[in-house]
């Protein structure tokens, strides 16, 4: 059994495909199934089950998932120490974002930092709110960008607040032309993108009892606007969004709104890596630079 046997059964069980696998550790597809041929032979029993639908993990392979992340995780630390004793800025971060964050914040941080440190590894993956806390308790992220309130698992460092207002078709009348009210917003349907959907708009809709349209399911924030201009309904949505996607529609504040409280989070009672610090160091200081100039 090897660290590359590791890395592999561990990229098969989050692509839960063998092809998506082995190009993401750049290795042949016949390749990683001859490695995982041999892992499963060292080890006595089946880890995978193929199928025409995909590979899931056998019970075997569920139970030994966080082990074999557990040591790669161990290695990765390990070779930060000796890079630090060396004098040299090396290792991985693994860094989960949402879609507004990755399209406002994250191009000029990571191209600031891949300038500073060209030998840390940055790997980012995009998802929702919950997708993040998920994967930041499976220790499969280093870092999320997530929305407060969240898990008290987390310790987080508060980054900005994002101002909810509500976008509405261009032939929408409120009752007030200055901001929606709830009983503006009761007969209308919400369309809510899933992974731009956290718990202060969920709270907004829940207090107010409004109603989210059920008949589009849909996960960007983008489609939301887009269906908004199509005059199929609103949208709650945060200030950062919208000034990413202008576009044919109106914007109201709402009436006694909460803003999205956007903060870093990482898991409480693990060790932060080198270069998971220096990435906080970098986000923060962009974050600072960019209100500065706002």
């Amino acid at each position: 059994m090897s660290l590359s046997e590791y890395q592999l059964f561990c990229a098969i069980a989050e692509q839960r495909n063998m092809k998506r696998a082995a190009e993401q550790l750049h290795i042949t597809p016949s390749a990683a199934t001859h490695a995982m041929n041999a892992l499963e032979k060292s080890l006595g029993f089946p880890l995978l089950i193929r199928d025409r639908g995909g590979i899931t993990l056998t019970v075997q392979g569920e139970l030994l998932l966080p082990h074999f992340r557990a040591v790669l995780l161990e290695e990765e630390k390990l070779q930060e120490e000796i890079s630090q004793i060396n004098g040299l800025e090396k290792g991985c971060v693994r860094i989960g974002a949402l879609n507004s964050i990755c399209t406002n914040w994250l191009p000029g941080i990571l191209n600031s930092f891949s300038r500073k440190y060209p030998n840390i590894e940055v790997r980012v993956y995009q998802g929702g709110y919950q997708e993040i806390e998920d994967q930041l308790l499976d220790s499969l992220l280093d870092i999320g960008f997530v929305s407060l309130p969240t898990s008290e698992r987390f310790n987080t460092i508060t980054l900005l607040h994002d101002r909810l207002y509500c976008i509405a078709p261009l032939d929408f009348k409120p009752q007030k032309p200055s901001y929606v009210t709830p009983e503006d917003l009761r007969d209308i349907p919400l369309i809510q993108a899933q992974r731009g959907y956290d718990r202060n708009i969920q709270d907004i809709i829940e207090e107010n009892q409004l109603v989210l349209g059920q008949q589009h399911t849909i996960a960007l924030e983008s489609a939301a606007i887009a269906l908004v201009e199509g005059g199929m309904g609103c949208s709650i949505l945060p200030e950062m969004v919208l000034k990413r996607h202008p576009g044919k529609y109106q914007v109201f504040p709402l009436l006694n709104s909460k803003d999205r409280t956007i903060a870093l989070a990482v898991l409480k009672g693990k060790k932060v890596s080198l270069a998971s610090e220096k990435m906080i160091q970098e986000i923060r200081a962009q974050i600072e630079e960019n209100s500065t100039k706002q």
